[in-house]
């Protein structure tokens, strides 16, 4: 099975029980909330969205239906019903303390570069441009080569189409969850298999450790929405991290064995 068709299954017998309360497709993020109150995140890929006046063609109206209805689409063959999908996945997922019953994980608060450790000799592959950890990885590795599809992001960014060949000679990979949502994550994750430490981060990803070590994933840096009005309403006025990251918890989810 895929990553995709593990996460349906999996949120499938999470969600058997409920229901979506609200759903909000915005242009940076999309946010689904639970009958429960819980919030899930996944990154718009608004470029992929399609074109005309009616964006999403899934099924109406999405409030109101069966959460095992919704997480279907986290297979379908259009990116938006994939991101609403795991978006409704994610609300079942990422709770306060995700590694649970799972064996050889643990749960840690915080910023994953306050759980990842590097040393003086790595070299870091990031994919997806984080900005606000490049300077600081930058000061701890050897050398930090960022992959992205966006080449106007920052100075001295490796073209995405370049992660499955140069991945191989890092020693450590961090890995936007977005890389889910666009169906590129386990390519990129066979070429990090050499990394000794392989971290899946930003609010998308599913904090689900047991389907994730497959995929030699060590570290899943997420998100647990702690103000689900707050955030919401951030995802309906087009924000994004910068804006919703207040009203969340940082959850790292860390291989111990």
């Amino acid at each position: 099975m895929t990553l995709l068709e593990d996460l349906l299954e999996e949120a499938r017998a999470r969600g058997a029980e409920r229901t979506i309360a609200d759903v909000r497709i915005g242009l940076g993020y999309t946010a689904v909330q639970l009958d429960n109150g819980s919030v899930g995140l996944a990154y718009t890929f608004r470029e992929n969205a399609g074109h005309g006046c009616t964006v999403f063609q899934g099924r109406r109206p999405i409030a109101s239906a069966a959460v095992r209805d919704i997480v279907g689409y986290i297979t379908s063959s259009d990116m938006l019903e994939r991101t609403v999908g795991l978006a409704a996945a994610n609300a079942l997922f990422n709770t306060d303390d995700p590694a649970g019953a799972c064996a050889g994980w643990s749960c840690h608060g915080g910023d994953l570069l306050d759980v990842l450790e590097l040393s003086a000799d790595d070299r870091v592959g990031m994919v997806g441009f984080f900005g606000p950890l490049a300077p600081v990885i930058r000061q701890r590795a050897a050398e930090l080569v960022i992959f992205e599809e966006h080449m106007d992001r920052a100075d001295s960014l490796v073209p995405g189409a370049r992660a499955a060949e140069l991945l191989p000679t890092c020693t450590v990979a961090i890995i936007t969850a977005t890389t889910i949502i666009n169906n590129s994550f386990e390519k990129i994750a066979a070429a990090a298999s050499a990394c000794r430490a392989i971290a899946v981060l930003g609010p998308s990803t599913p904090l689900v450790p047991a389907l994730f070590r497959d995929y030699g994933v060590t570290h899943l840096s997420g998100v647990v929405a702690e103000n689900p009005r707050q955030i919401m309403q951030v995802v309906s006025e087009a924000g994004g991290t910068r804006f919703f990251m207040k009203w969340c918890k940082k959850i790292n989810v860390i291989k111990t064995s």
